[in-house]
């Protein structure tokens, strides 16, 4: 049973609360757990653990178009365990901001309005992000309130886990000494290398693929590494994400190290690359894209999972590289 509908039992009191506050009832028995849900959000984080971190949620309509650009309200409520469910108060709030993805890679980043709209798909996609806390493990849920342009206030909720450590590298840990295919491998076809490498084709950018993070990490300069299969990626983030970081080493290729792992060995196949499985291969799957910051010391300095952009990852690149 899927992880988020074993919790169910202990969300009625967060989901009465939310659309008791939202339809402006005092009284929450008159309201239905679906009054006011105009939204339909979408948790987008990959790795949610006890915490600060970044928080991800994409926004859709009830009629799956993508809800974008300003800002967003988060109110977040812990709603308990699979054994033990709580009131589900709402403890904390915070304002989310929006993330552009180009809508192809090599695209440039989209111009997304002040205000949550209503975007086209020529608009590129994207994600909104808060850094939040979560202060114990178990089952917690977010009600989304947004001011959407021509539309008036629209709300939505959603429920995600809290583990209580990360399953992935995190910041502050020793990063993997990952030996990941470069262009100068002979024993993987070169879309192994990266899957845009497909029927002859090249591997492109020969700058992320130059060597090993484990070489990298040994030079003693700090590493930028994506995980990522830009052809192959479920979301459509990998090859635009991919694409920045690729820009990000044209101009900083004399301070930092730039390196790109692509998941799969054997697409077909369902075959991990070995490297990518020590950064992206969890519970017997796979979560792309990352994007990981590791210092000169070895250790992870910043991570990005799902969705990256150049105006989170440069700042903190520069200041590694200040340090």
């Amino acid at each position: 049973m899927n992880r988020k509908l074993q919790a169910l039992a202990g969300l009625f009191a967060f989901l009465l609360l939310a659309s008791g506050c939202n339809s402006g009832s005092s009284d929450p028995a008159t309201s239905s757990a679906t009054d006011g849900d105009q939204l339909a959000p979408q948790v987008a984080s990959y790795d949610l653990a006890v915490g600060k971190q970044r928080f991800l949620v994409g926004l859709l309509s009830q009629d799956t178009e993508l809800v974008g650009g300003g800002t967003v309200n988060f109110k977040f409520a812990y709603l308990g365990t699979r054994s033990e469910q709580t009131a589900g108060e709402v403890v904390a709030e915070s304002k989310a901001a929006y993330l552009p993805i180009p809508a192809e890679a090599g695209g440039p980043e989209p111009e997304v309005p002040d205000k949550p709209s209503i975007l086209s798909g020529t608009r590129g996609s994207g994600v909104y992000s808060t850094d939040a806390t979560f202060d114990r493990a178990g089952f917690w849920g977010v009600v989304i309130e947004a001011d959407v342009e021509g539309k008036g206030r629209w709300t939505g909720r959603s429920t995600f886990e809290v583990f209580d450590k990360h399953r992935f590298p995190w910041i502050g840990e020793e990063a993997p000494r990952s030996e990941n295919l470069t262009v100068d491998s002979t024993d993987a076809p070169r879309s192994a290398i990266d899957s845009r490498a497909r029927g002859g084709q090249d591997v492109p950018d020969p700058e992320l693929h130059g060597m090993t993070v484990a070489a990298s990490i040994a030079s003693g300069k700090p590493t930028l590494l994506v995980v990522s299969t830009p052809t192959y990626c479920v979301s459509r983030f990998c090859g635009p994400i991919t694409d920045m970081v690729q820009g990000l080493s044209k101009e900083y290729s004399n301070e930092a190290n730039f390196v790109h792992i692509e998941v799969w060995r054997d697409f077909e196949r369902k075959e991990v690359n070995r490297a990518a499985a020590e950064w992206a291969f969890r519970d017997d799957s796979v979560t792309e894209p990352w994007v990981f910051l590791i210092g000169a010391d070895g250790k992870i300095s910043g991570r990005w999972d799902n969705v990256a952009t150049r105006r989170e990852i440069e700042p903190a690149l520069k200041a590694l590289k200040a340090s």
